[in-house]
């Protein structure tokens, strides 16, 4: 057998063991993590990352490389796991789950002969939050840019302003789900702004995320519906807290 169909052939065999053994292994490993309480279980933890580690890396080797990118995202969200000021972990929980069963899609599809992946990774992302408006306020574009895609990948239609007024603006004259602001914005900061948003009953249907440098935050109104630290994990977390 050549060296071509030899990796088919051991490629089909790895989409196999992902359907018929790892999937549930998996999935019963996160349920074990979730249930175990704390102190947080560091063997299991990293038994878990090492095995979607593996996966990562035997997907990319016979061509799978959507696979790839899934286990990769399954890696940062175990990261998460261990940050005492991520978003709830259970719904870092839940996006999990939902990644691997994505998985087992893809590797029905493999085994079915299907060789290109992406539609799965688009069709995943594109329908979480289809036809739902958010708008964002950042004045720093380099993190602009990259909350904007984060949003986009997940189906929203966004609005991008970077000062306090405008975001004002496009409050009153136009229709939103979502409100994503950082502090420290031209004329209008952005805690005030979320205060407009919760003591006006107009808006009760916009949820409301704050993007944070500080640890501890104190509101002098109204709090935001989820607090994202502004670090190096802020576009993993936010992709899990909008999901």
């Amino acid at each position: 057998m050549d060296e071509a169909l030899l990796i088919e052939s051991l490629g089909i065999e790895f989409a196999h063991d992902l359907v018929d053994n790892r999937l549930t292994l998996f999935h019963n490993q996160l349920l074990a993590l979730e249930d175990g309480g704390a102190p947080f279980d560091n063997d299991l933890y990293e038994d878990t990352f090492r095995r979607f580690h593996g996966v990562k890396g035997t997907g990319g080797m016979y061509g799978m490389y959507c696979v790839s990118t899934v286990f990769h995202q399954l890696e940062n969200y175990l990261t998460l796991l261990k940050e005492s000021d991520c978003c709830d972990k259970s719904d870092v929980y839940l996006k999990m789950h939902g990644e691997l069963d994505l998985v087992d899609k893809m590797a029905r599809a493999w085994i079915d002969g299907e060789r290109d992946l992406r539609q799965f990774l688009t069709e995943n992302k594109s329908s979480v939050h289809s036809n739902e408006t958010v708008l964002i306020l950042e004045p720093l574009k380099s993190v602009s840019d990259q909350i904007v895609a984060v949003l986009q990948d997940n189906g929203y239609e966004t609005t991008l302003v970077n000062d306090g007024v405008k975001a004002m603006q496009c409050l009153v004259l136009g229709s939103f789900d979502l409100f994503v602001t950082s502090e420290q914005n031209r004329f209008i900061n952005g805690s005030e702004l979320i205060a407009f948003i919760k003591i006006n009953p107009r808006f009760s249907g916009i949820k409301t995320i704050y993007l944070s440098t500080e640890n501890n935050n104190k509101w002098a109104v109204c709090a935001p519906d989820i607090v994202i630290k502004k670090d190096s994990a802020l576009l993993t977390t936010l992709d899990c807290a909008i999901s």
